[in-house]
């Protein structure tokens, strides 16, 4: 745990230099502006490497600590000047209930409006909740939950002026990005877009396997079955998004 100072912005949407205790420079992301100047409490999340910076992180343990810890925590409050930045609400509660801390001041600014609202995330959630999905150029996805499996139906939708090869190479790329953005997991029954004169092409099935490459979630291409569906497996312990979504709803 360490306490920096903001230095600059950098050239990325929320993301800042940060000057840390002994002149080093770290890089943060963060998840709101910061004001230059202000001291943020952070965690070296990956050590510099090169002429690569230092990643930090405000994500901070929230969990027990050990003495070393609290006592670093003390040290940051003790010498930090205000206004500090703060985003885990229960390392504040951890620190007032093992410290005689009177007052926490942040530079959070009160909010008048629906962030969800005024940052346009309601819409965001709504795409990414919704079992139909429509790319740019109009090839619609049907994505539905089975008891035995997840189904995602290809449909040419809108898209004209495209052969079906290119339709699917286009559905190929978006069904990695909505298996991972929906956290679909088990097995995954996928039915492109095929006929007796146009079967599946072979590099349909290739275009998804390397795109569910950069799935940190292990995932895999199974092949082809005789009736021409694509078969994946992708392992998961927790609920799909919409899984999660519909259990709040019932509660």
């Amino acid at each position: 745990m360490l306490v920096g100072r903001i230095e600059s912005a950098a050239p990325v949407p929320n993301a800042y230099f940060v000057t840390l205790p002994e002149h080093q420079t770290g890089f943060l992301q963060s998840t709101k502006k910061l004001d230059i100047g202000a001291k943020v409490l952070i965690l070296v999340s990956k050590e510099a490497h090169g002429k690569k910076y230092a990643k930090l992180t405000t994500t901070l343990p929230s969990a027990s600590f050990s003495d070393e810890q609290k006592k670093l925590f003390k040290e940051a409050f003790t010498h930090a000047a205000k206004p500090l930045v703060l985003f885990v609400p229960d390392i504040i509660r951890e620190l007032q209930s093992t410290y005689d801390i009177g007052e926490i001041v942040t530079d959070d600014m009160p909010r008048k409006t629906d962030i969800f609202a005024s940052e346009g995330l309601q819409d965001v959630l709504a795409d990414a909740l919704s079992p139909l999905v429509t790319t740019k150029e109009g090839v619609r996805l049907f994505i539905e939950k089975t008891e035995a499996f997840w189904a995602i139906d290809v449909d040419s939708g809108a898209a004209a002026d495209i052969t079906l090869t290119e339709i699917n190479l286009i559905a190929a790329k978006e069904i990695a990005r909505q298996i991972r953005l929906k956290n679909l997991s088990g097995q995954i029954v996928i039915d492109f877009i095929s006929s007796p004169k146009n079967r599946l092409s072979g590099e349909v099935v290739a275009a998804l396997k390397q795109a569910v490459k950069t799935d940190p979630t292990p995932t895999l291409v199974a092949g082809v079955t005789p009736l021409g569906h694509v078969e994946v497996v992708r392992r998961g312990r927790r609920q799909s998004l919409m899984e999660s979504a519909r259990a709040l709803d019932e509660k």
